[in-house]
């Protein structure tokens, strides 16, 4: 068996050995040596390693050793490939943490839910409404609506005898007995006829089971402003289509929503062709060509305190001055809001965004 040293070429350096242990010669090693040879050939190693030049590159080596181990592991060429970032110095640019997402949801919390309406205060109810009385109605004008947009709401019928009947109950100032009235000369299914003026006008159906109980929305049918269809028939076009079909997937999931927050939900469409879509921003959708028939409720943020609020001086009895604080600048509420939210319009294909 022959044993062949690497040549003098691969070698980075070429250590001083003796003659017979210099691997970088070209002979070739055989095993029928005498042993007075191999004796000699030890011997003379042994001096070699004595010798002060080898003490000194040992010596260095181990003090080298002790001062730094830190390349002599195992994994030092993976760390070595690793790229290491340095600490960013005070007041560089952080990076960019996105606002965790606004929380939102079909309908309002139920702790912000007026009370159910009974059969006796719907026909108050409705006069309040369209008085201008009820706090989710037209209150002020939204951006890019019309003010003659003016939010209207009547109890439907069929026969126009009742119809003159329930308008002139409606005209009347509320007694004692009216709503027992109403009561009574309610058709069943009741049915509510809600209009916006050149935008749309809803069919309202109500589940009335007795005077006690309160009042259950059943469904919302949307037509167009001057379509003559039934509560029971469907619109031509399909704008009024989708928004008749999204109410009616809110009110699956939310059965018991009271009335005047379904009012609320329709008061907000009075921007239905003009209004943009919070999600891509968009009047009419990508696909179909669609306005943004969806609703969501989004609650609203409680800003701080304006310390700009200055506090109307009046004289009062003692002499001082005492008043509500006034802010320095109108406040211009929109009329599908209330204290808690407002409604955002959304596309269907961007609902859930």
């Amino acid at each position: 068996m022959l044993l062949r040293p690497p040549s003098r070429s691969t070698l980075s350096h070429v250590p001083d050995f003796p003659p017979s242990f210099d691997p970088t010669s070209d002979q070739d090693f055989t095993f029928n040596t005498r042993p007075a040879d191999d004796l000699r050939s030890v011997r003379e190693f042994a001096e070699l390693l004595r010798s002060d030049k080898v003490q000194e590159a040992l010596r260095a080596a181990r003090e080298s050793e002790a001062a730094d181990k830190s390349e002599l592991g195992i994994s030092f060429r993976r760390q070595g490939r690793k790229r290491k970032r340095s600490v960013s110095p005070v007041g560089s640019p952080q990076p960019y943490v996105p606002p965790p997402p606004r929380s939102s949801s079909l309908f309002s919390p139920p702790e912000d839910d007026p009370l159910p309406l009974r059969v006796e205060s719907l026909v108050q109810f409705v006069r309040d409404f369209n008085h201008g009385e009820f706090k989710h109605a037209f209150t002020a004008e939204a951006d890019g609506i019309p003010p003659s947009s003016k939010c209207k709401l009547a109890i439907w019928s069929r026969t126009k005898m009742l119809q003159d009947e329930l308008k002139a109950l409606e005209e009347t100032p509320s007694s004692s007995g009216s709503g027992r009235l109403v009561a009574a000369k309610l058709p069943n299914p009741t049915v509510l006829r809600f209009m916006i003026p050149d935008i749309l006008f809803t069919y309202i159906s109500l589940i009335v089971t007795s005077a006690e109980d309160p009042i259950q929305v059943e469904s919302v049918t949307a037509f167009g402003p001057r379509e003559k269809k039934l509560p029971h028939q469907r619109s031509d076009y399909q704008v009024f289509q989708m928004l008749s079909q999204h109410i009616a997937k809110m009110l699956q999931s939310y059965p018991r929503v009271p009335l005047q927050i379904l009012v609320s939900l329709l008061v907000s469409y009075r921007g239905l062709f003009v209004e943009q879509c919070t999600s891509c921003r968009r009047v009419l959708s990508q696909e179909g060509h669609i306005p943004p028939v969806a609703r969501v409720w989004t609650p609203k943020e409680r800003p701080a305190p304006s310390v700009n609020a200055i506090e109307c001086k009046q004289p009062n009895a003692d002499g001082g001055t005492s008043g509500p604080p006034v802010p320095s600048e109108p406040v211009n509420d929109d009329v599908a809001d209330h204290g808690s939210g407002h409604w955002e319009p959304r596309h269907a294909a961007c609902l859930y965004n």
